[in-house]
């Protein structure tokens, strides 16, 4: 289990930085072919021939951006499914990557879909992907299918998480004449990496501060530029979000969608 780990000289706030620490489930990769039951990055994903398979609003077939097979997941974060199948889907046709930027949680550019009861018969679920396409100059996040691996542990809030402002307030009040403190307090807490809950990582703004987006604090996913095969635009990073409430209904229908990049 990953501990929290701080500099010398922030020892001092310790209390005030482990009051905001949550559940995370970290996410490890393998680049290796996988079922079509089990967590990855990219690859075929979970789908049954009685559903229709998202596209866009041109009929461009979505592609898997992630699936999240929750039987295979510690029953570390509150609120999650702990059995299941959560996937991501975005438009490899789109340069935006189907981000609305007007409308995080538009899904008419990406889908999430929730399999409740998993079909155990192949034979009655979609085999070949062959008709997913992804326009040949557009670098789609994911490169290579890769199988996921879980660490659970816990983690503090990021520096540039929306909330950090009021909650880390006195930690910034004191080190806001020194730029090199500044600069090392958002390197310690940044956030950064493959994960399940937690706190989000942006290079850019955090984009639940304005509109309707202040309740999705729980983060259903973070997918960041790692290694030599995942690469969100200029080194960036994606998310997805969902209220808390929406989680305990099981409801993926408004998760609010981000990435963003240098």
């Amino acid at each position: 289990m990953k501990l929290l780990n701080l500099p010398e000289v922030f020892e001092q706030y310790r209390t005030i930085i482990e009051e905001t620490l949550q559940p995370t489930v970290f996410i490890d990769t393998e680049e290796r072919k996988t079922s079509l039951f089990e967590s990855k990055f990219a690859g075929d994903p979970y789908f049954p021939l009685t559903m229709e398979y998202p596209k866009s609003p041109e009929g461009q077939p979505l592609k898997l951006l992630a699936q999240i097979n929750f039987a295979n997941v510690s029953k570390h974060l509150p609120n999650f499914p702990e059995e299941g199948i959560l996937q991501f889907f975005i438009d490899g046709y789109d340069d935006v990557l189907g981000m609305d930027f007007d409308n995080g949680q538009n899904q008419e550019g990406f889908r999430v879909i929730f399999h409740e009861h998993i079909v155990s018969d192949e034979s009655q679920l979609l085999q070949d992907f062959s008709f997913v396409e992804v326009k040949e100059e557009l670098y789609f996040p994911v490169e290579k299918e890769m199988a996921l691996s879980f660490e659970v542990g816990y983690e503090p809030l990021s520096a540039n998480d929306f909330r950090s402002e009021k909650l880390y307030a006195k930690i910034l009040t004191n080190i806001e004449d020194n730029d090199n403190l500044v600069d090392s307090f958002f390197e310690t807490l940044n956030s950064t990496g493959h994960k399940i809950g937690g706190y989000p990582f942006f290079t850019q703004n955090d984009p639940r501060a304005y509109g309707d987006y202040t309740e999705s604090t729980i983060l259903l996913l973070q997918i960041d530029s790692i290694g030599d095969h995942i690469l969100w635009g200029d080194v960036g990073v994606g998310n997805f979000f969902i209220t808390e409430e929406e989680l305990k209904r099981k409801d993926f229908s408004k998760v609010l969608y981000n990435w963003d990049c240098y």
